[in-house]
C-alpha cells in the first residue's frame, strides 16, 4: 500500500494569459480551477498509473470542503483532520508567450495539535511492513517542524519505506531520521547543505553528501536538466536524448516523478527501471496543465527517449 501525508493541500487556480502585463489589466484565456498540493498531485499520478493510494490531510473551511468534494470526484482515497481557518488557495499564473509560471501561495490555516496527533496515529495503525510511507510538500502553520522526522522513525519501526520531498527546515530536520527515498530539487539541496549547486560535479557532490546520512536512494532534480540519483554508494546520470523536450507546464511534474517511481518501486521493479518510468511520468506531465495529470501511453513512449548516462562510485571518490 502507499500512503500519502499531503499536510498542506490547496485549491489551485490557474490563469492562462498570452503575457502578464504588469501594472496594467489582464484578461485570462483560460481559467482552471483543481485541488492540489504536492501530496495530492503524486497521488493523482498513482491513479493515473493504475495503482492505490491513501491520503492523509489537513482540510478547513469551504475550499476545505471542496478539495474534500474534489477528491471524491477523482476517486483518491483520503483521511481529513480539521484546521482553523481556510484551506488554502493558490494562483497559478501561465504565460504562453514566454512558456512562464508564476505561483503565488497563500499563508494557508493553523493546524490544532490534536490535528497532528490523530494524523500521526492514524498512519502509525494504518502502516504494514514493505509499505510506503510519501511525505509530500511544506508543512502548514501549528505543525511542529520536526512532523516529518515522526513519521519516518514509524516506517522504520514498521518496516516501512518512507519518501520525502520537502523543503526548508522540515527538509533539513528529517534528513537526520534517514528516510528511504529524498527528492529535492536543486534549490532545496542548496538550502539544506549549504553550499550553491551550478555545475554537474556540484550535483554530484551533493548527492555524496546525502549518501554519507546513510540515505539509500537520492533523487537531485534538476528541471529540463535531467538528475542525478545516488543508490547506496552509487551515482547515475539520467538525461532525455536530443529529440525530447519538454512541454510548458512545470507544475507538479516533480510530484508526478515521485509518484511513478514509487509506483514502480511498490511492484518490486528494479531502482534504475523506476527512476526511467517515474522521469518519463514527470515529462508527460509538462504536456498537460493540471498538476499530476499526464497521459500514460505518453510516458511509455519518451521511456524508449530517457536513459542512464554515466556512472560513478562513492567508494572511489
Amino acid at each position: 500500500m502507499i500512503l500519502v501525508v499531503c499536510a498542506n493541500p490547496a485549491l489551485d487556480r490557474l490563469l492562462v494569459l498570452t503575457e502578464l502585463n504588469l501594472d496594467g489589466v489582464n484578461r485570462a484565456s483560460q481559467v482552471e480551477v483543481t485541488v492540489a498540493g504536492k501530496g495530492i498531485n503524486v497521488a493523482r499520478a498513482i491513479r493515473t498509473m493504475g495503482f492505490d493510494s491513501h491520503l492523509y490531510l489537513f482540510l478547513g473551511g469551504d475550499n476545505g470542503i471542496k478539495v474534500a468534494n474534489g477528491l471524491s470526484k477523482e476517486y483518491l482515497p483520503f483521511d481529513a483532520w480539521p484546521t482553523l481557518g481556510e484551506t488554502r488557495l493558490t494562483t497559478v499564473i501561465h504565460e504562453e508567450k514566454m512558456n512562464r509560471h508564476t505561483v503565488v501561495n497563500e499563508i494557508g490555516p493553523l493546524v490544532p495539535f490534536g490535528s497532528s496527533l490523530t494524523l500521526i496515529h492514524s498512519i502509525e495503525k494504518q502502516l504494514k511492513p514493505d509499505d510506503y510511507l510519501i511525505l509530500s510538500g511544506s508543512l502548514p502553520r501549528g505543525v511542529r517542524r520536526d512532523f516529518y522526522s515522526a513519521l519516518i522513525y514509524i516506517a522504520q519501526q514498521k518496516k516501512a519505506y518512507s519518501v520525502l520531498d520537502s523543503s526548508g527546515l522540515p527538509f533539513s530536520l528529517a534528513l537526520n531520521s534517514i528516510p528511504f527515498l529524498i527528492k529535492p530539487n536543486v534549490k532545496e539541496a542548496e538550502e539544506a547543505l549549504g553550499f550553491a549547486i551550478l555545475s554537474l560535479d556540484d550535483k554530484i557532490k551533493a548527492v555524496h553528501c546525502f549518501q554519507k546520512l546513510k540515505i539509500p536512494l537520492i533523487i537531485l532534480s534538476d528541471g529540463p536538466k535531467g538528475l542525478v540519483v545516488g543508490y547506496h554508494d552509487e551515482v547515475f546520470i539520467v538525461k532525455a536524448d536530443n529529440t525530447l523536450r519538454g512541454g510548458g507546464f512545470s507544475i507538479g511534474s516533480g510530484d508526478t516523478l515521485v509518484g511513478g517511481v514509487v509506483a514502480q518501486l511498490s511492484q518490486q521493479a528494479d531502482v534504475q527501471d523506476a527512476i526511467l518510468f517515474g522521469t518519463a511520468c514527470g515529462l508527460a506531465n509538462t504536456f498537460c496543465s493540471g498538476a499530476g495529470v499526464f497521459n500514460l501511453d505518453m510516458a511509455h513512449q519518451f521511456m524508449e527517449h530517457i536513459f542512464i548516462e554515466k556512472y560513478y562510485s562513492s567508494k572511489r571518490r
